[in-house]
């Protein structure tokens, strides 16, 4: 099962730090190195996601 308090923390961090990014003068290079950082982070959640969520539907069917 999925510990959702890890994966809500995670999503608050990527909040903030996407908050940072467009509160600050960020030059281009910084701007799509946080891009692509925060795109990293959300897929790995989306994948954990999408597996927690193949696996409770499996445990239902059963």
């Amino acid at each position: 099962m999925m510990d959702y308090l890890s994966e809500s923390l995670k999503l608050q961090r990527i909040d903030f730090f996407i908050k940072l990014v467009a509160a600050t003068e960020c030059d281009y290079q910084e701007t799509r190195m946080a891009i692509q950082w925060v795109s990293e982070l959300t897929n790995e959640l989306v994948t954990n996601i999408r597996a927690d969520e193949c696996n409770h539907s499996a445990d239902v069917s059963r």
